[in-house]
């Protein structure tokens, strides 16, 4: 806990050199466990070494990871008896040496500078012939797509991105932050909150690439456009659709089917915004947290909250003290 009061992030380290000498393997099967989902890590070659400096953050997971040749795989079988509670995307930006993705009826090549994804809900076989290194960013992935405004697919998975442009600029952030997370906590977790919106969104520009759907890539600029003016009280679909260049006809239209209205997408962002800080930054009034996150007022601020997770900001924020991460979640809505 850092002097003024805010939650940093959980740092944690594997290396095959703490293990005992032939029991490297055994050693970073475990690490791969703790450090992500359950696989079947098997060495290529009569030497094997691995390491990975993970970063536990309260939405999603960094971490820098090297081996030697290895080929990993999770079967339908591992799958289903798997005890993670939530499923994962794993977006892999690829630092060194040449990583072969399986998944989907797809396999691609994960080259140095490049982006792959793949999903821990689906079978994967990831075998490499030579060193690698790469930074892993971990995303619940529901509420990774969810948040993106795209609907959950396969289509994103095992297909390698060039990382240029802006998906160059929101990988080179997440390669540095995982690289710079355990020599400066503090600034890595005042970068929480853009690092999950940067997530969501490096999900819905490779979505939109991907896919040509104009329906989802306006959507997609809707929430983006949401974020970044959350703290506005006043603002409404009128506002979104004239920073979008759009009518509020279109902008509506472009949230249909989706499971919520355009406006009440916005109260969601702007609850969950307020979940984390309650979370992560219990020395923060809550009358200040409700006017950094849109509310026109506390009491609306606790109306809705209430509403939405079953408990005033406060008794969210006490549970959290006292149980830890086993704590309610306002619920992300389906896109």
């Amino acid at each position: 806990m850092a002097q003024d009061g805010l939650a940093l992030p959980r740092l944690t380290s594997f290396s095959t050199r703490r293990a005992p000498r032939g029991d490297e393997v055994d050693y970073w099967r475990q690490a791969r466990q703790k450090a992500y989902v359950s696989v079947r890590a098997d060495p290529v070659g009569s030497a094997f070494g691995g390491e990975i400096r993970l970063g536990q953050y309260a939405d999603f997971r960094l971490s820098t990871k090297r081996a030697r040749p290895e080929e990993v795989r999770r079967s339908a079988s591992d799958i289903a008896q798997g005890r993670e509670d939530e499923e994962y995307l794993y977006l892999l930006f690829q630092l060194s040496g040449n990583l072969l993705v399986e998944q989907a009826g797809r396999r691609t090549l994960a080259t140095p500078g490049s982006l792959v994804i793949y999903d821990s809900a689906v079978p994967f076989f990831l075998p490499t012939k030579e060193c690698y290194k790469q930074v892993v960013l971990e995303l619940p992935a529901d509420k990774a797509f969810s948040l993106a405004g795209v609907s959950r697919s396969d289509d994103l998975l095992a297909r390698t991105f060039d990382c240029g442009g802006a998906v160059g600029a929101v990988a080179a952030f997440f390669v540095n932050l995982a690289q710079r997370q355990g020599g400066d906590r503090l600034g890595a977790h005042r970068l929480e909150p853009q690092a999950t919106a940067l997530g969501a969104s490096l999900i819905g520009m490779i979505a939109a690439g991907q896919c040509g759907m104009p329906e989802s890539l306006l959507r997609g600029k809707a929430l983006a456009y949401m974020r970044t003016h959350l703290a506005d009280p006043d603002l409404d679909a009128e506002g979104i659709a004239a920073g979008l260049h759009v009518s509020r006809r279109t902008l509506f239209r472009h949230f249909e089917g989706t499971g919520e209205s355009a406006m009440a997408r916005l109260r969601s962002l702007r609850l969950e915004r307020a979940r984390v800080m309650l979370r992560t930054q219990p020395g923060k009034r809550i009358s200040t947290i409700a006017q950094e996150t849109g509310f026109s007022s506390s009491v609306q601020f606790y109306r809705a909250f209430r509403s939405v997770a079953g408990m005033t900001p406060s008794e969210y924020r006490e549970a959290d003290i006292t149980d830890g991460p086993a704590t309610p979640v306002i619920p992300g809505p389906e896109t």
